[in-house]
């Protein structure tokens, strides 16, 4: 069968807006997040038929799960049309599933605010920048040691409470050692975040 040239979506919408920021900012979503969106059926097999999405199968204890995950072009059309950089990379289904669902179980204020693990790093250098600025060199000294050897770990997304707290959010596996949760630990101190964690 000849390549179609032509795409099938030419005009994008605020629900390929919210789908495509919900993708950027947690990795994997599943089915029932892109209907959140206002995604429809029709309108999710376009976006995988263009190139932008792709279906990701996973298991979750013994049953097999399928979710979605924004592919190289679907990020450069996120950049291109609405401005999305700092990314949240995309790991396991099963892990980002659940920042998701996290994601869609938030008020939309908050979700606007939703801060993820690149964009904490740039929070933490600013941090860093904010206490040499202070003339507590030695501090800012430490803790970006601490960063260079693995002790200090960004989370996995930053939200906003309804009471305006931002909340540091963590989704913890099996494979997270003591050392690990530590290292999130002791960023989420150093940033005066609240701290939730969900196990996946």
């Amino acid at each position: 069968m000849p390549r179609r040239n032509k795409p099938y979506i030419t005009q994008y919408f605020e629900r390929d807006r919210n789908a495509f920021t919900a993708l950027f900012r947690t990795g994997h979503v599943r089915y029932e997040h892109l209907l959140q969106c206002g995604s429809t059926d029709s309108r999710i097999k376009n976006l995988m038929r263009d190139g932008h999405f792709e279906k990701v199968f996973y298991k979750q204890t013994s049953e097999i799960k399928e979710c979605y995950k924004l592919t190289k072009s679907g990020r450069a059309l996120a950049y291109q049309l609405w401005g999305l950089d700092k990314q949240y990379h995309a790991q396991n289904p099963l892990h980002d599933t659940v920042i998701a669902d996290k994601y869609f179980s938030i008020p939309r204020e908050s979700r606007d605010q939703w801060v993820t693990e690149s964009q904490i790093r740039d929070k933490f250098l600013e941090r860093l920048d904010e206490l040499r600025n202070q003339g507590k060199l030695e501090e800012a000294r430490i803790y970006e040691d601490m960063h260079n050897k693995g002790l200090i770990l960004m989370s996995d997304a930053v939200y906003v409470d309804e009471n305006g707290t931002e909340i540091a959010f963590e989704v913890v596996t099996n494979t997270y050692g003591q050392e690990e949760i530590h290292a999130k630990e002791t960023l989420v101190k150093l940033m005066n975040y609240g701290y939730e964690t969900s196990k996946a």
